[in-house]
């Protein structure tokens, strides 16, 4: 009865190691693809299609441009329209290879991110924003936090919600660039 005892506990035990190393392989799996996302996130805002852009996010996704504030973009055709903007006000600058470019880089960096369920997660990120326009730059134009919810459809990770902070900014390179302020 003992002997009976201890291997059915030897035997959870080794169940219960091997559902936690295969939870772990998961998370650390979605940690790699949401990363991957926030990186692509940077390419595509900059040189992505406006299609490209609206699939980094659920059909319902969001941009706030504070911390818990309202959504100013929302939804698929919201935030096409956005990279549209985006790429006709800032897509104008000389390529090497004789086309045009976007002014800016998104560079991402620092990513922190949690596994809150099996198909949702939260992360945050440092983004620096890198412009070259004409003879200007390349200059730091602002230094920002993204604050992001992820949600898990068909197999792919997608931002819900995307809220920006603007943490340092340079106002008079945004005015010199026409941004008004940065």
């Amino acid at each position: 009865m003992k002997n009976t005892r201890i291997s059915l506990t030897l035997l959870l035990m080794t169940v219960s190691s091997a559902l936690v190393a295969a939870d772990s392989m998961q998370a650390i799996a979605d940690r790699t693809l949401i990363r991957q996302l926030m990186d692509r996130y940077g390419i595509v805002h900059d040189a992505g299609t406006p299609e490209e852009y609206a699939a980094l996010f659920t059909a319902d996704g969001e941009i706030a441009v504070t911390a818990g504030g309202p959504a100013i973009v929302k939804g698929r055709e919201a935030l096409m329209a956005q990279a549209r903007r985006d790429h006709e006000r800032f897509g104008n600058e000389p390529a090497a290879n004789g086309k045009t470019t976007s002014i800016m880089r998104h560079l991402i960096s620092n990513a922190q991110i949690t596994i809150t369920g099996s198909r949702t997660a939260t992360g945050t990120c440092y983004v620096t924003t890198v412009v070259k326009k004409g003879d200007v730059g390349p200059s730091i134009l602002s230094i920002s936090r993204y604050t992001d919810r992820y949600v898990k459809q068909q197999g792919e990770w997608r931002i819900q919600r995307r809220e920006i902070t603007i943490e340092f900014g340079n106002g008079a390179l945004g005015k010199q660039l026409g941004f008004g302020g940065a």
